[in-house]
């Protein structure tokens, strides 16, 4: 499933980026898996990883494949709380956590609660206090809820808030909410864990007749989720239901551009497995009145996406640095400004801005005020556009502007 891909693939370069200094020989990760399931299923005959095993075969892959080479042995301690509301799924967990060898770990190290997320939240919590410094708390939450009401916005907001270190996996069937929505006390009280106005809700439905609309409302409920978490990125990209024709997010919310742009990353490794609605550059989500809504192309993470995103990046960049900043801006805090509006990575922040210093359509200057020579921007540069004005083209000379 493409699902699991992605998350196996997030965390493999999860533990690569978070380990990256080779002075730490110890990590203190937590992971949290809110809707457990019973640790594998049948897909077409076969049988296939759930999460709770997924996460355990990540951390030992992590385990193993960081100290190749390392001079200093490093320790991954990991804790790991399954947690699900059927007790038939936990059952099955714990046959099949014991299948694979792992019943000696039970209350050690891997934690099984049969409860529902939210009420198992507090005791996870506490756990993760207790094992970190400084309201860091390394941990990630992968809730796979059912439709978009399992997990109260909320606990999300507290989660973020309590700890700098902590990340969130959301599944969000963002096509059933768009579709459930009716006017009425029924929707307000169906809706309650979302946060959502009558007013929002009777603005969703005046949209969802007009045409474009289900892009406008799929931009407000990102902008309405990271308001309500608190969250500083949320990368919101699609993966299509197996079990109908709706549109799921899986949004990742953290508190770093880094944690996102490994998330956006693991997107781009999944290739034609995640998309979103448009051509790449800023303004994800967005909607051009101008256009038909039918004819908004689909964004699969491929080889020619990549292209077209990188084309239209570096016309969104200048245009975005002369609307918004009247003086020269620190380049790393100019990519954490767009980055919710964008599936570009930071290298191809670095990629486009690289050309346009080329073509002089972009200027550096270093911390200390001098322009720098350098092509390739440095995360502590200064970034602006050049005085001299030009039109440009990915790939081609700048052309003159009269």
């Amino acid at each position: 499933m493409a699902k699991l891909r992605l998350i196996r693939l997030y965390l493999q370069s999860y533990f690569q980026t978070i380990t990256a200094r080779r002075s730490i020989d110890r990590q203190r990760v937590t992971f949290i898996d809110g809707f457990c399931g019973g640790g594998s299923y049948t897909d077409r005959g076969t049988s296939v990883s759930g999460t709770p095993l997924l996460l355990l075969e990540v951390v030992e892959e992590a385990q193993r494949v960081l100290n190749i080479g390392r001079a200093k042995h490093l320790e991954i301690d990991a804790q790991f709380y399954f947690v699900d509301s059927d007790r038939g799924a936990i059952d099955t967990l714990k046959s099949t956590l014991a299948l694979q060898g792992h019943l000696n770990r039970l209350g050690r190290d891997i934690h099984i609660a049969h409860a529902t997320f939210v009420d198992a939240y507090a005791e996870i919590k506490a756990s993760i206090s207790a094992r970190t410094k400084r309201n860091v708390g390394r941990s990630v939450f992968v809730l796979d809820q059912k439709g978009y009401t399992d997990v109260p916005l909320s606990v999300i907001r507290d989660i973020l808030a309590s700890f700098s270190g902590a990340e969130v996996i959301l599944t969000f069937a963002v096509g059933w909410l768009i579709d459930y929505l009716a006017s009425g006390p029924q929707t307000i009280k169906r809706v309650g864990p979302l946060n959502l106005t009558e007013g929002q809700i009777q603005e969703y439905l005046r949209l969802r007749g007009e045409r474009g609309g289900r892009l406008v409302i799929q931009r407000l409920l990102l902008q309405h989720l990271r308001s309500e978490t608190g969250a500083d990125f949320a990368s919101p990209f699609f993966i299509r239901s197996s079990e109908a024709n709706k549109d799921l997010w899986v949004v990742h919310l953290s508190r770093h551009v880094t944690a996102r742009n490994v998330m956006v990353q693991s997107h781009w490794s999944t290739k034609n497995h995640s998309w979103h609605p448009g051509q790449g550059g800023l303004e994800i989500l967005g909607f051009d009145p101008n256009l038909d809504p039918a004819a908004t192309p689909d964004f699969w993470f491929g080889e020619e996406e990549e292209r077209i995103m990188q084309e239209k990046l570096a016309d969104d960049l200048i245009r975005r640095l002369r609307d918004r900043y009247d003086r020269p801006v620190n380049y790393l805090r100019f990519i954490a400004d767009v980055a919710n509006e964008t599936p570009a990575r930071m290298a191809d922040f670095d990629a486009v801005a690289s050309v346009l210093v080329k073509q002089r359509e972009l200027r550096l200057w270093d911390e200390g005020g001098t322009v720098r020579r350098a092509v390739r921007p440095a995360r502590r540069d200064l970034i602006e556009p050049h005085p001299q004005r030009h039109f440009h083209f990915m790939g081609e000379g700048p052309i003159p502007s009269d």
